[in-house]
């Protein structure tokens, strides 16, 4: 197995031993081309982003393209498929950090006053939605479910209305971004959508910044609590936007070290099985303990991670695109809330 892999992903010299023949690239488009047509690699191990193209992958002999990321819009699926290339993504690995994510954001809104009740929408009841739903309920918000795909392929999954969200005190979207009728999410949060929600409604969007129009939130009448970890155009941010919402973190919602980790392993298990070798084993983590000397479920997520730094960050910055690639980059030292021993 001849796999060109970001240098950036975690662990790949042990979970990739020989016979694997791993080489790792740092520079992309261009130089990343000519390394996939001047070689014979099986697989590409990339991360959300590359942009996998036709353009790139022209004249390479790949069989396997693999993603350590949980969406896939940063590949042409289109092009995979008419070239026979299969793909491997690590879907659901950093459910737990984006869910923990969420829990923090909403910690921060209610110990600042900001978050105006407990009725709380979920758009997208996939990994992480389903996630966010457990910790919601177990903290005793009225949550409303909202995932026309997931009720039109299972029978046991009731979805709620659109309407339903406009009682709504906050919003956590989750859906994937897609374009597949008829129930497309790319600009799905628009003027009209926006306009039905309550002045005030929280909204908190650690899905993909392709769902939301950005223009639309600018120019709404009524004010929205916009905190958001994705934009329309990363890595080249709308400099309005970060002055708008009042969180605004730099797409790290799932960056968490074990979701990072864990969607290497679920890649490195994937391959391995693919050209019939033993998978390596998970990897093992330790317990950690929270210095918390505040018994609230604000406190202790807040404790373990607080979005206003990075956000704070984000709006003092002069160079917003800059400083939005250095805090991801920086973002290396957040555990899963699981982690932690109380």
């Amino acid at each position: 197995m001849n796999i060109l892999a970001d240098a950036s992903l975690p662990h790949l010299d042990t979970l990739f031993q020989a016979p694997c023949h791993l080489v790792t690239y740092t520079n992309h488009a261009e130089l990343l081309s000519a390394l996939l047509h001047d070689n014979n690699y099986d697989v590409l191990l990339c991360r959300s982003t590359l942009h996998v193209t036709a353009e790139l992958l022209s004249n390479s002999r790949l069989r396997y393209v693999a993603t350590a990321s949980s969406g896939v819009d940063h590949i042409d699926l289109d092009y995979l498929k008419t070239q026979n290339i299969k793909l491997f993504d690590a879907k659901g690995c950093n459910a737990e950090a984006v869910s923990d994510y969420v829990l923090s954001t909403l910690a921060y809104l209610d110990t600042h006053q900001k978050l105006p009740g407990k009725r709380v929408g979920i758009m997208g009841v996939g990994e992480v939605g389903s996630r966010v739903n457990a910790r919601l309920h177990a903290l005793g918000f009225e949550v409303f479910l909202y995932d026309p795909l997931k009720a039109s392929i299972n029978p046991d999954f009731i979805s709620c209305s659109l309407e339903d969200f406009s009682s709504c005190d906050a919003l956590c979207i989750h859906a994937n971004l897609h374009n597949t009728q008829p129930y497309s999410t790319q600009n799905f949060l628009d003027t009209e959508f926006l306009q039905s929600l309550k002045p005030n409604t929280v909204m908190i969007n650690a899905a993909r910044g392709g769902m939301l129009d950005e223009q639309a939130l600018l120019h709404i009448k009524h004010p929205i609590t916009y905190c958001t970890d994705v934009y329309q155009s990363e890595p080249k941010i709308n400099p309005e936007i970060i002055s708008y919402a009042t969180l605004c973190t730099p797409h790290i919602a799932g960056h968490s070290i074990e979701a990072k980790s864990d969607a290497v392993v679920h890649i490195s298990q994937a391959l391995h099985r693919a050209f019939k070798l033993r998978p390596p084993a998970a990897l093992a983590y330790p317990k950690l303990t929270l210095d918390c000397s505040d018994d609230s479920w604000q406190a202790r997520a807040l404790a373990q991670y607080n979005p206003i730094h990075e956000t704070l960050k984000l709006k003092q910055a002069y160079d917003k695109n800059a400083e939005f690639l250095n805090l991801r980059r920086a973002h290396r030292h957040r555990h899963n809330f699981s982690q932690y021993q109380i």
